[in-house]
């Protein structure tokens, strides 16, 4: 059994209830609704602040994100509030992905370990992981309206 099939749920609970704050400094919690289920989803990502904007990341492998392919808005569960915002995705470029990656696993050694790049001594990513894991991942980028 998939081990995020039994967190997630929790995570999502936990983010909208008074105890966010012993999460939502790292998860933000992305809800939609499926392109052709009509059901109701809740997915927990890490994220990184860039003014208005929060980005995240996701292996291209995992379906979920598709669903979120054709809206331009969606809600997402941020430090207990659910908010509107604006939603752009990047599968296709893979230097902006790389880019964007290279950010988030800099100030985030969780996100390096799940991107599976691993960090010099210094804290920077190992070049040919960071190069690997762009053709990987998508990058989403959630923008509060």
């Amino acid at each position: 059994m998939n081990f995020w099939f039994l967190i997630n749920p929790f995570v999502a609970w936990l983010a909208s209830s008074p105890f966010h704050f012993m999460i939502s400094h790292q998860l933000l919690i992305i809800q939609f609704e499926g392109r052709k289920s009509g059901k109701q989803y809740l997915v927990p990502v890490s994220y990184h602040k860039h003014g208005s904007s929060y980005t995240c990341v996701t292996l291209r492998s995992n379906i979920w994100w598709r669903n979120l392919k054709e809206l331009s808005h969606t809600k997402i569960w941020l430090k207990g509030k659910l908010i509107d915002a604006q939603v752009d995705l990047e599968f296709k470029d893979d230097l902006v992905v790389e880019n964007t990656l290279r950010d988030l696993v800099t100030k985030n050694r969780v996100d390096a370990y799940f991107a599976k790049i691993k960090l010099t001594k210094n804290g920077d990513p190992d070049l040919e992981d960071l190069a690997k894991a762009a053709k990987l991942h998508t990058v989403l980028r959630f923008t509060v309206t």
